[in-house]
C-alpha cells in the first residue's frame, strides 16, 4: 500500500499439497497442525494463486496495477487516489493516504525528478519493505511457500485465517525497524477494512483473501470491476 507469477514457482507448486514446511527452524502455529479441513483450504488457496499465473507481468506488479487507471506504467497520486475511492475509502481520506502511498513508493520506483510522486509500476519490486512476509521475493513473485508458511506460523487458532490479535504477533515477530514495521502495520489494518470478514465479534482475513490480495484479483473484486487477467 496484489501477476504473472513466475514460472520458476511452478516447478515448486505441485509439492504444496499441505502448508507443511521442512523447516527445523520453523515452529507450527498450534501444538496440532493443521485439521485435514485446514490444509484443503490453505492448499487451494495457493493452487488457486498460482494457476493465476502468466508470462506477463509479476504477482507484484499485478497487485499495484489495479491502481494503474489509465495502464500507462504509472501511478500518479490521483490515480491511487481514484483507486482507494473504487475500494470503498473516502474521497478526503483517499488523498491523505495516495500522497503518502505515493510519496513512500515515488522515489524509490525511479521517479522523475519533476514527478516525486509518481510510481513506476515496473519496479514496483524496489518498493518492498524489511518487517514484511517476504510471500513476494525480491523480484516480486508469488512464493507459495511462505504464503503457506504464513498461515503454519502465524494462524495460532488455526481457523485459516489472520485477526488482528495473531498479525500483532506477526508484526513482533518479523520486527526489523520501526518505519517497516508500522508501515507494516497500516497495510494490514486498511487491507482488513476493505476486505475482511466478521467473525463474531473478530474480524478476519482469509486464506482465499490474502491468495487474491497477492495474485492481484482482489482489489478488482472488492471494486466490482473486471479482473484483468
Amino acid at each position: 500500500m496484489p501477476t504473472p507469477i513466475s514460472n520458476t514457482n511452478s516447478a515448486t507448486s505441485s509439492s504444496l499439497l499441505t502448508p507443511t514446511i521442512s523447516n527445523p527452524d520453523f515452529a507450527p502455529a498450534t501444538t496440532t497442525g493443521y485439521s485435514s479441513s485446514d490444509t484443503f483450504e490453505v492448499a487451494n488457496a495457493v493452487n488457486d494463486t498460482l494457476a493465476a499465473q502468466d508470462n506477463g507481468r509479476t504477482a507484484l506488479q499485478k497487485h499495484v496495477d489495479f491502481f494503474d487507471r489509465n495502464n500507462n506504467g504509472t501511478i500518479t497520486v490521483s490515480e491511487t487516489q481514484e483507486g482507494l475511492v473504487a475500494l470503498g475509502l473516502g474521497s478526503t481520506r483517499s488523498w491523505g493516504l495516495a500522497t503518502a502511498i505515493n510519496a513512500g513508493l515515488g522515489f524509490t520506483t525511479g521517479s522523475s525528478w519533476f514527478s516525486p510522486l509518481t510510481i513506476n509500476t515496473a519496479n514496483i519490486a524496489a518498493g518492498k519493505h524489511p518487517s514484511d512476509s517476504d510471500i513476494y521475493d525480491e523480484q516480486g513473485n508469488f512464493s507459495a511457500s511462505k504464503f503457506a508458511e504464513l498461515f503454519n506460523k502465524f494462524d495460532l487458532d488455526g481457523d485459516g485465517a489472520l485477526s488482528n490479535e495473531e498479525f500483532v504477533n506477526f508484526r513482533n515477530r518479523k520486527f526489523e525497524d520501526g518505519g517497516s514495521s508500522l508501515a507494516s502495520s497500516l497495510e494490514f489494518s486498511l487491507l482488513m477494512e476493505i476486505a475482511g470478514e466478521d467473525r463474531g465479534d473478530t474480524r478476519v482475513l482469509t486464506t482465499e483473501t490474502l491468495a487474491s490480495f497477492y495474485d492481484g484479483s482482489l482489489f478488482y473484486q472488492v471494486a466490482g470491476e473486471s479482473v484483468p487477467f
